[in-house]
């Protein structure tokens, strides 16, 4: 779902900025000080959205030490964002052949790979990272291997991803806006609701998350709740694909 996709986006660019689950920082030469400083500004222009000037900062950080995962993830983080993808791939790859170890940017590689039609690798990275790197947030890394393992029509495997997810934090938005989808897709339409209703307990309504609500609620047959997810849909999101496809079925 893109939802999901931009959700972990999202999270995993935060956690690059916060500098979670980053690789132990390296004394040494002056060279890998000035890398360290750069790669502290650039961070902090990406944070405040300054991307032109962040971008320039970071490859300053790579010109004195190009052995510096955490500058080569987070320009890649940087730009994916902006929709340089060969850029953006070469740089995760560089970044986790560097730290096999460096859990952030592995889970943020195998997104990448998922997101641009490459599953069954991104998969891989992605249970490499939640078993053998330093991760923080193991949830999110299984969440990922959960869409991409959805995306490979492998939908008990994927299942069992987004449960384990949940398992380490029940709140896991990503997990449970996916098991609601899958859910009802598989005509398990109470088990979808409920774990509609735990995302929205976590997260805003967007346009996917309210038109599955419509039709987890038509299929139940809640015509009032369905009702209710409608008039959010087109008051909240009317210019959306889903509420110009509400439209059509109204």
């Amino acid at each position: 779902m893109k939802d999901v996709a931009n959700y972990l986006l999202v999270a995993l660019m935060l956690m690059v900025l916060s500098g979670c689950a980053s690789t132990p920082p390296r004394q040494g030469s002056p060279e890998s000080t000035i890398a360290a400083i750069n790669l502290k500004l650039g961070m902090g222009y990406m944070q405040s959205g300054h991307f032109d000037v962040a971008l320039e900062k970071l490859k300053k950080a790579l010109e004195y030490d190009d052995t510096l995962a955490e500058a080569h993830n987070a320009i890649a983080v940087l730009y994916e964002e902006t929709g340089e993808t060969e850029l953006a791939e070469r740089h995760y790859r560089r970044a986790v052949d560097l730290a096999p170890r460096y859990g952030l940017a592995r889970v943020n590689y195998g997104r990448f790979l998922c997101a641009h039609g490459k599953p069954a690798e991104g998969e891989s990275q992605l249970l490499t990272a939640v078993t053998h790197s330093q991760l923080e947030s193991l949830e999110m890394g299984y969440t990922a291997a959960g869409v991409c393992a959805r995306m490979l029509s492998e939908l008990e495997r994927a299942e069992q991803h987004f449960r384990k997810a949940l398992e380490l934090n029940p709140n896991a938005a990503g997990a449970l806006l996916e098991l609601a989808g899958l859910s009802h897709s598989q005509g398990r339409h109470l088990q979808a609701r409920a774990f509609l209703e735990r995302y929205h307990a976590q997260v805003d309504y967007s346009p996917t998350s309210l038109w599955l609500g419509v039709v987890i609620e038509e299929a139940l047959g809640d015509l009032q709740q369905r009702h209710e997810y409608a008039q959010l849909l087109l008051s909240r999101f009317a210019a959306s694909k889903e509420a110009q496809q509400l439209r059509k079925t109204e």
